[in-house]
């Protein structure tokens, strides 16, 4: 088992002592490492999975320093309130406080989402106060979505409220974190060819290889789309970014398709970058959020991806003259009629 099979991800999970927090560590700490915010940590023992950290969440500092580690923070609505003898001011201002803190320090931390989950007001709460709590709510998310993190909002019923909300706790715990891909590989270009050209060949060869299966078209605006045969919706849509790009660094945005989770904050991108002085280039698909399930992909899209990087490798390896002219022209543009 390698090295990246070893690691798990790291979440901060504030009110990790309540209801919520303490079903979501259960499940999470099967594929994640746990740290534990609490007002009261001393109260509770590490675990292989699980460490626990005291914060003061009124305290800037205490936040930062409790973040500090972490890839993911999962934010809870009315998590802690101050443990101070006396306490004056309205309970979305102390939020809204909380929310700042936390948004400033998981920026700082630099974390790669933050995931609020948000509590909706009892059914037998008044209209005026169920209104209240909506906009409080929705200014703590805002506050959180401000900090430049990209924030996923889950809306839930509190333990024991009635099944309105479209998520459960269960539900929560599925699909918190969703899995983003990277795959690196280092191939051996051409004489005298680049990154730009084999970022482009590499789509024509790919339509060539996979003919009887697949159909990939290149529009005039530089889009390429993976199809099925007779089929219209695409499986994978890559928008080549020419601003990005140069004979040195060559770069294709993941925009679409149906295997693309569009669900979950999404970078995805194939991308071809030359090594100075040299004729290896290196291939990489990075932030890339599949959409099917995590064990179906690992074991069917991810481990055909790695067989065709193979395979294109070795075709490289045994390219023949004809082909290093290739034209990025030559991929059928598809708002022409055949």
């Amino acid at each position: 088992m390698d090295q990246e099979e070893h690691y798990r991800p790291v979440i901060a999970l504030t009110g990790a002592s309540g209801h919520i927090g303490q079903y979501l560590m259960t499940e999470l700490q099967k594929n994640y490492h746990i740290i534990a915010l609490s007002g009261r940590a001393d109260l509770h023992k590490d675990t292989e999975h699980v460490t626990w950290r005291a914060c003061d969440f009124f305290s800037y500092d205490d936040v930062e320093e409790a973040l500090r580690g972490a890839d993911y923070a999962i934010y809870i609505s009315q998590f802690m309130y101050s443990s101070a003898k006396l306490t004056q001011g309205r309970s979305e201002d102390m939020d809204a406080i909380l929310a700042g803190h936390f948004a400033r320090a998981a920026q700082r931390n630099k974390m790669k989402k933050i995931i609020y989950i948000c509590t909706l007001a009892p059914a037998e709460i008044d209209n005026k106060d169920r209104s209240r709590h909506l906009r409080g709510r929705l200014e703590v998310e805002q506050i959180l979505t401000s900090s430049g993190v990209p924030t996923v909002t889950f809306w839930i019923e509190p333990f024991g409220g009635p099944s309105t909300s479209p998520y459960s706790v269960k539900d929560v715990a599925k699909n918190l974190i969703k899995s983003d891909v990277r795959s690196v590989q280092r191939l051996c270009l051409p004489e005298g060819k680049n990154a730009k050209w084999i970022l482009h060949y590499y789509t024509e060869w790919l339509s060539r290889i996979t003919k009887p299966f697949l159909r990939i078209t290149r529009s005039e605006d530089q889009i390429v789309r993976i199809l099925p045969r007779a089929i219209k919706v695409p499986m994978l849509e890559l928008t080549y970014d020419q601003t990005k790009s140069s004979s040195s660094h060559a770069l294709y945005r993941i925009t679409g398709g149906i295997l693309v989770n569009r669900r979950e904050v999404h970078k995805g991108r194939l991308e071809f970058l030359q090594l100075p002085n040299s004729r290896e280039c290196i291939v990489g698909i990075h932030d890339y959020v599949p959409s099917l399930p995590w064990f179906i992909y690992k074991y069917s899209q991810a481990a055909i991806h790695l067989w065709v990087m193979k395979a294109f490798d070795l075709h490289l390896k045994q390219l023949e003259p004809q082909a290093e002219n290739w034209n990025p022209r030559d991929l059928p543009d598809p708002n022409k009629k055949n």
